[in-house]
């Protein structure tokens, strides 16, 4: 008796991409919205997983599987050669021997050689080997041709007698070959998500080398600016703020960089292929979205030790106490500001605008993909 066994198992995963807002918004956008000392928004939390009822049947069968006691092999007998030539042979068939009888069929005796009947086979000390393996529905077809030329007829099976102490064998169904597993969903997401990082690091990497070098933030489109609304007439004082406070910068790179490598590696998206397959920028967004606030955070004590090593308090007290000359006197600095902030934000900008433009060489150009995900990745 056999019964029918099913496996059906089904599981499905939400997955979650980012906010709306966030694709909309441009790098510029994002970076406008940090403010250093702020505190980080919460992000969601993710929604369960819903996994659907799984129903599992077995299929189980009753029927022993016997193994027969292979017989001893013998050697094949000879082929037997017909001659259908006419009135060149004789056939003498079915003939039994006398003692412990032993059937021999279809021999042929030519015509040229003496003719006599065959004599029977004296078979003394007769091994007898039980437990045969007994093959059934075997059709024998002889297409043969008598002496006389006429075709002789298929020999039609007959089911032999059951003989005793034969173990039968039980039919064996082959199993339907298992169709070839796919991928595992979850070594597929592990590669995704290795090839988004793989993305970021490669940037920031080449970023801190190129914005720690010397002079990377002295007349350069990375240069920080004078913070607005703030008015210096003094030519040397503004020129000694300016360089004070992208002395700063170049300073503080470095280890502003090892804040955005580990925020790299805390990044989780959802769905990493929505970030593959997305814009040339989406990476540096998804940085930027989810950990834009913490770097600014975490950046403003780090300038503020650049910032006195490079003479920047000095430099900003003296550029705002006086504006130089009768009408600096009269007028002042104009309105303080926050300049180590104004810098972390300098900071940023040049080191998000350096990532953006690294990920989108990395997509369009495949000689920039350094490591096998990516490879695999902008295949």
């Amino acid at each position: 008796m056999k019964h029918l066994n099913l496996l059906l198992s089904a599981a499905t995963a939400v997955a979650l991409t980012l906010p709306h807002a966030a694709q909309s918004q441009t790098v510029l956008d994002l970076l406008k919205t940090l403010q250093p000392g702020q505190s980080v928004p919460a992000q969601p939390a993710p929604p369960p997983t819903v996994v659907t009822n799984t129903q599992t049947i077995i299929i189980y069968s009753n029927t022993p599987v016997q193994t027969a006691q292979a017989a001893p092999s013998a050697p094949p007998a000879p082929p037997a050669v017909f001659d259908t030539r006419p009135a060149f042979m004789a056939m003498v068939t079915n003939y039994v021997s006398v003692t412990n009888p032993v059937i021999v069929t279809n021999y042929v005796v030519p015509k040229t050689s003496v003719q006599r009947r065959l004599q029977p086979f004296n078979v003394t000390n007769p091994v007898i080997v039980t437990n045969y393996v007994v093959s059934t529905r075997a059709v024998i077809v002889t297409n043969f041709y008598n002496a006389q030329g006429q075709y002789l007829q298929p020999v039609q099976p007959v089911a032999p007698p059951p003989i005793p102490g034969l173990i039968p064998i039980a039919p064996v169904t082959p199993a339907a070959p298992k169709p070839p597993a796919g991928p595992d969903p979850k070594v597929v997401r592990a590669n995704q998500l290795q090839a988004v990082k793989d993305l970021l690091t490669q940037s920031a990497t080449t970023t801190s080398k190129n914005l720690s070098a010397a002079g990377s933030f002295n007349n350069s489109p990375n240069q920080i600016q004078i913070p607005e609304g703030m008015t210096v007439f003094d030519r040397a004082k503004a020129t000694r703020l300016l360089t004070a406070m992208n002395t700063a910068a170049e300073k503080a790179v470095p280890e502003v960089s090892q804040l955005v490598q580990a925020a790299i590696a805390r990044l989780d998206p959802a769905d990493p292929l929505v970030i593959l397959k997305g814009g040339p920028d989406a990476a540096t967004k998804l940085l930027l979205t989810i950990e834009g606030q913490n770097l600014s955070n975490q950046s403003l004590p780090i300038v503020k030790r650049a910032g006195v090593a490079a003479g920047l308090p000095d430099a900003y007290q003296n550029a705002m106490l006086k504006g130089g000359g009768l009408l600096g006197g009269l007028l002042g600095g104009g309105t303080s500001v926050d300049i180590d902030s104004h810098v972390t934000r300098g900071v940023l900008a040049a080191i998000v605008n350096s990532i953006t433009a690294q990920e989108g060489m990395i997509r369009s150009t495949p000689s920039a993909r350094n490591t096998t995900a990516l490879q695999n990745a902008f295949k």
